[in-house]
């Protein structure tokens, strides 16, 4: 039998990259899965993937989280489907690199607001209904070497947001252990995506410890792992080969 044969599964942010990855490995495991995101060219392109290599059914929800005025009526929809999910994967979260003395505004609101008050928002809606089920899995995605306090040249706006993540993630994991409900969150290093143009892939592979970029389904079976064990709980995994700020 498949791990999560009648479960449901949202993975936000799911229609290419890591989030592409995950909710395929999630389709191949058994889940309903529900696909996310802003192109709904690229969610067809994931639906008919997930479709002809796992034989699942698929759910797609098209909508883009930096339209002006969010708010969750214009997120009704996708709000639902995460209060009735089994399983929530948020893998979305845009990256800003800029010195810290040169980000306006604008982008620390932006940076705030994606990567951490909007995961933390989904997570709240889920947690109810989870731990009212007894049984629930949250998987949320950090940035490179975000796992404690550190110092960062050039993204201190988007590391702050990912590293607060990771409070959210041990909060909620403390607080639900006794309900059948899991949060962790994996740390990537330089992932191997179609997000990212060729010079920039060069630069990544110099600076990871390995030489080489790390693929969306080596962090996907990383997350099944997370997702499938009720014993790991407020895991902040880092999946980055060694990379340390010190050695880049």
């Amino acid at each position: 039998m498949k791990i999560f044969s009648g479960k449901k599964a949202l993975v936000i942010g799911g229609s290419g990259g890591i989030g592409f990855a995950l909710a395929h490995s999630l389709a191949e495991q058994g889940a309903f899965v529900t696909v996310h995101g802003k192109s709904l060219k690229k969610l067809n392109q994931a639906e008919e993937i997930i479709k002809k290599e796992t034989d699942a059914t698929v759910k797609k929800l098209c909508f883009d989280f930096s339209e002006e005025n969010l708010t969750e009526e214009k997120m009704a929809e996708l709000v639902e489907e995460v209060k009735k999910t089994d399983i929530l994967c948020f893998c979305f979260g845009p990256f800003l690199q800029k010195p810290l003395e040169e980000t306006d505004l604008s982008e620390w609101k932006s940076m705030a607001v994606m990567n951490y008050a909007l995961p933390g928002f989904f997570i709240s809606l889920a947690l109810k209904n989870m731990e009212s089920r007894n049984w629930g899995r949250i998987l949320v995605f950090g940035g490179t070497g975000t796992s404690f306090r550190s110092e960062f040249k050039t993204n201190a706006a988007y590391s702050g947001a990912k590293t607060a993540l990771g409070v959210i993630v041990q909060s909620g994991a403390a607080k639900c252990a006794c309900n059948g409900v899991t949060l962790n969150a994996i740390l990537p290093g330089f992932v191997d995506t179609e997000y990212i143009g060729e010079n920039e892939k060069n630069i990544l592979k110099e600076k990871s410890p390995q030489k080489k970029l790390i693929l969306p389904e080596e962090i996907a079976r990383a997350g099944i792992f997370l997702l499938s064990n009720e014993n790991l709980n407020g895991v902040l995994l880092k999946m980055d080969g060694g990379w340390s700020p010190l050695f880049r």
